[in-house]
């Protein structure tokens, strides 16, 4: 899920909007803390993360059945883990590790996110984890999940609803404005993909208002990946690209990475 905070805002406002919200726009996190069990999957264990900066990360994780590959899932910027809580749920199901990793001032985590904070926090988190293991971002997380790929993380990757960057992100809604130059927070994907050579499963809705699906085909095609594959959800949203299809092709990619 990715905040639509900036598609209320007139043209006249959004500069100085950025300029002074950047962070606020980019980051809106929900604070919201919650358990497993208070979310229905008590099959999840809660740990805490402690930053190299002394900051604390709520973590769910379920460990892997014999074999199965572990799934560190990157959300997006809108909702908790507890959103996503049957998405969880239905990995451990089926046999996957999971380790759900909410960003610092979301879910319970303590700090200020920023791209500096939240790309060396993840790479705290992976470094720490066993193969074999898919990187699963969504929306903001595929921008968490490419760097982490970039930087020789992962053993395959799966994006769902990519997109390039967030000045792209930005012009693709405002298109006669010039506002790139306001931003702090780039989030490059596009050109970080011709460092990612890892497999890549790729999902996006062909009616996705956010993220238009031109994005995620150009992502898709500077990956440098042998191994890879574009699904297109037909009039899939943002928001709703989960369901038991997607879930199956999701599920059959992770699981050929079963030892």
């Amino acid at each position: 899920m990715i905040s639509a905070t900036f598609l209320f805002l007139s043209t006249s406002y959004i500069a100085w909007y950025l300029e002074r919200f950047e962070l606020d726009m980019i980051y809106p996190f929900d604070s919201a803390y919650s358990t497993p069990h208070d979310a229905g999957v008590p099959e999840l264990e809660e740990l805490r993360f402690r930053t190299s900066d002394g900051e604390t990360l709520v973590l769910w994780t379920a460990g892997a059945a014999p074999g199965k590959p572990t799934v560190l899932y990157l959300p997006g910027n809108a909702g908790t883990l507890q959103s996503r809580a049957e998405r969880f749920r239905q990995m451990q199901a089926a046999g996957f590790g999971v380790v759900a990793l909410s960003y610092r001032g979301s879910s319970g985590s303590s700090g200020k996110p920023d791209e500096e904070r939240l790309t060396a926090d993840a790479m705290e988190v992976v470094a720490g984890l066993d193969t074999p293991l898919i990187l699963f971002g969504e929306s903001l997380g595929t921008a968490v999940a490419v760097k982490l790929a970039a930087h020789g993380f992962g053993d395959a990757l799966l994006l769902e609803a990519a997109f390039t960057s967030v000045p792209a992100l930005v012009a693709s809604q405002y298109p006669d404005e010039s506002l790139g130059h306001l931003l702090t927070q780039r989030w490059d994907s596009l050109s970080l993909m011709t460092q990612v050579d890892q497999p890549l499963m790729m999902i996006h809705g062909t009616r996705d208002k956010l993220v238009p699906i031109g994005m995620a085909r150009a992502i898709y095609v500077a990956a440098q990946s042998d191994d890879k594959q574009f699904v297109e959800v037909d009039a899939g949203s943002h928001n709703n690209l989960w369901s038991a299809e997607t879930q199956a092709q999701m599920f059959a990619f992770i699981d050929r990475f079963a030892q």
